[in-house]
């Protein structure tokens, strides 16, 4: 379990949640830019696959998928390094994110109701529904605001 909790929520899901914040807070002064998600991150969601999960009641495997787009997220994060972009690049790419963490948030609700909560804080959104875990209905111009540690690392 401490594994688990300092690997895949702290190291993947906080990391995301709170470099994403910090690079809009910093480069664009918190705000969400007017943009569209990369469709390269878009193709690594395996929405389907979640809902047949969810359906089947194999939450451990919905979970699974979930993860694996955090993942993505990071990776994403890690190639396109977005510290080095300018511009209308850095902005897609921080919209990418933000809205993916969005949809991240909406997945998680049945699994983590209080983190869910605590990222749509710092999105500045509030809580969506199932039906709204789809790509760019994130609005331009939301406020972000960097919260607190999502979650801390085991001892």
């Amino acid at each position: 379990m401490k594994e688990r909790l300092n690997n895949e929520l702290a190291n993947e899901l906080g990391n995301l949640v709170n470099r994403t914040i910090v690079l809009i807070e910093k480069n664009i002064d918190g705000n969400i830019p007017k943009a569209e998600t990369d469709s390269a991150l878009q193709k690594k969601l395996g929405l389907e696959k979640i809902r047949k999960h969810m359906q089947s009641l194999e939450l451990h495997h919905a979970a699974a998928e979930i993860f694996a787009f955090v993942t993505a997220c990071n990776q994403y994060v890690n190639e396109k390094e977005p510290w080095k972009l300018k511009g209308k690049e850095l902005e897609k790419v921080l919209y990418s994110l933000a809205d993916s963490i969005r949809i991240i948030a909406i997945l998680l609700q049945p699994f983590i109701p209080g983190t869910s909560e605590k990222i749509n804080a710092q999105l500045g959104v509030k809580a969506g529904l199932l039906e709204e875990a789809k790509f760019n209905l994130l609005k331009a111009g939301t406020k972000v605001k960097k919260g607190e540690v999502l979650f801390r690392k085991a001892g």
